[in-house]
């Protein structure tokens, strides 16, 4: 049986050529308001280091850099085909900045207490193991250091009518996207089906707590499609 990182592996491999256009198109331009969103949490400065897990893009360090050209920014993915492109996006933009380490989120090759800010954007539900990816955070951030995470949500909860409409959406219209744009629809079947194993806002909010982090909260946004958390790790 294909182990999640293998299947996380391959199916990344496949999607890295398409992968921007296909998240403009699936959310209508939304996950870069949401992004927005997430970079507003930080007060970054010219002392700052932020490591961006999952980043491959580079759509999150991109950000940071310009809102702060100074910051030092490391984006770490564990799928080189995504490094690759994010890394040439950059050099397109001329921001030459940017560190770029191809490695595993729960495996991650930076000293303890390293940096301010860990950032992960739609990726900590592809992690073999979650723990140990947020053990991960926690060990490498310094103390007071913020964890934030911007993932969708399963909806469970949701309106019914809302939720079925979006069900629909999903697992109907997404692949078919998928098969026309990024030529893989078994891929995006995948990418979908992910959303809805993964745990609730306070389920998720509560396996934060787990591992240390505290001051955590969690803000749904775009009616609970996707949510913002923020932790810290304690000072002492």
């Amino acid at each position: 049986m294909i182990s999640k990182s293998h299947l996380v592996k391959k199916v990344f491999d496949s999607v890295a050529d398409h992968y921007n256009i296909m998240n403009d198109v699936m959310s209508f331009g939304l996950h870069r308001v949401w992004k927005k969103r997430m970079v507003s949490t930080m007060h970054v400065n010219q002392n700052c280091k932020l490591l961006d897990v999952a980043g491959g893009t580079g759509d999150v360090a991109l950000q940071v850099i310009e809102k702060e050209p100074t910051t030092s920014v490391t984006v770490c993915d564990i799928n080189y085909q995504m490094l690759r492109n994010g890394r040439d996006n950059a050099i397109n933009k001329n921001k030459l900045s940017l560190q770029w380490c191809c490695a595993d989120a729960e495996y991650l090759p930076f000293n303890d207490y390293q940096f301010d800010y860990y950032t992960i954007a739609f990726g900590i539900r592809n992690v073999s193991n979650r723990k140990k990816a947020l053990q991960e955070a926690y060990r490498v951030l310094k103390p007071g250091g913020k964890f934030i995470c911007l993932e969708f949500a399963p909806m469970h909860y949701q309106n019914k009518i809302f939720t079925k409409l979006y069900d629909l959406y999903s697992f109907n219209i997404i692949p078919k996207m998928g098969k026309l744009i990024a030529k893989d629809e078994e891929s995006y079947k995948y990418l979908v089906e992910s959303i809805r194993q993964f745990p609730t806002q306070l389920q998720f909010k509560n396996e934060i707590e787990e591992v240390g982090f505290t001051n955590t909260s969690f803000c749904n946004m775009s009616c609970g499609i996707a949510a913002l958390y923020l932790g810290y790790k304690t000072l002492f």
